[in-house]
């Protein structure tokens, strides 16, 4: 006699969804490790340009790297401008430098890594504002005769508020421009980790991809500011540099010690921070700066991108820092 047989289960319509779901995972995993695997080693090929072979106007050397400096104009106390996460580096200053039209001496100074500065290909210490800000100083003390203004916008503001904090003797005045230093970053960031894709995302989204132009410029599109053409093909140019992409994935990839708010309370230097209330920075991050620091300035301006969009009321709160 056989023994009873269960009935052959029914393909339900739950089953049927969940198996399609998990087809649609598998094949989207696919993709993107092909995508990823195509792009890396698209990297090299389009990043050929070696670094050396640029032709600095000016520049200035700490401990082996190279920074790329734009001097210019003349005054006693000389203003120290440093540039945010974006491969062109102290290019975005030239509307600002504009509005300041020669009335104070600026220094811009591409941060390791970026702009025309010295290629860092792997994360690490040099990466850490700590590092970066004492690697800095040594370019405003090699340039300035007696304490400075710095200037500093997202990145650039936390560098230059380590100075300040751990170098208040090269410092007049301080300004920190539209820095989150209590944030984590968006999803873009948190995606350039994941190993093998990461690199590959870093160069979609921030290097020279179809979506990089907005690394630049974000809110270009939603009527905020643009660049230049000349700022264009300047970006063009050093998204073309060997090393750029792994540099900048090299960044997103060091461990998050760049926030100093621990130290915001040693600065004595007279500090104004700028925020572009449609920007990026979160209102809350801004209280919590200016409780935790106490005696900074707070200049609001109701744009996205107040260094740009308002870099001549900018550019006159920087001119009467450095008077």
């Amino acid at each position: 006699m056989r023994g009873l047989q269960p009935p052959p289960k029914r393909e339900t319509p739950s089953r049927i969804v969940a198996r399609m779901a998990v087809l649609i995972v598998l094949l989207f995993l696919f993709s993107v490790t092909v995508w990823a695997a195509v792009t890396n080693q698209q990297i090299p090929l389009v990043e050929d340009l070696p670094l050396d072979a640029v032709a600095l106007e000016d520049s200035e050397t700490s401990e082996g790297i190279r920074f790329n400096v734009d001097d210019q104009g003349s005054s006693d106390i000389p203003v120290f401008l440093f540039h945010d996460v974006e491969i062109s580096g102290s290019v975005m200053f030239d509307n600002l430098l504009n509005s300041i039209d020669g009335e104070v001496r600026t220094v811009a100074v591409d941060l390791p890594g970026f702009g025309l500065t010295t290629r860092i290909p792997s994360p690490g210490i040099f990466y850490t504002v700590r590092d970066m800000g004492e690697r800095v100083s040594a370019v405003v003390e090699a340039r300035s005769d007696g304490p400075a203004v710095l200037v500093g916008v997202g990145l650039g503001g936390k560098v230059a508020a380590e100075i300040a904090a751990t170098r208040p003797e090269l410092v007049a005045g301080l300004m920190i421009i539209d820095t989150d230093f209590y944030g984590g970053g968006g999803w873009v960031q948190l995606a350039e980790r994941i190993p093998f894709v990461g690199r590959a995302m870093t160069y979609a989204f921030e290097v020279s991809g179809p979506l990089s132009g907005q690394a630049q410029a974000p809110y270009c599109e939603e009527g905020g500011w643009c660049p230049s053409p000349d700022q264009v093909e300047a970006r063009a140019v050093i998204a073309g540099i060997a090393g750029t992409t792994y540099s900048l994935h090299g960044f997103r990839n060091t461990t998050p010690a760049a926030n100093v708010p621990s130290l915001l309370e040693d600065i004595t230097a007279p500090t104004i921070y700028v925020w572009s209330e449609d920007g990026p920075v979160p209102e809350s991050s801004v209280e919590r700066f200016m409780e935790e620091f106490g005696d900074a300035e707070l200049e609001s301006f109701d744009v996205f991108q107040a260094v740009q969009e308002s870099s001549g009321a900018v550019a006159d709160l920087v001119v009467e820092l450095a008077g």
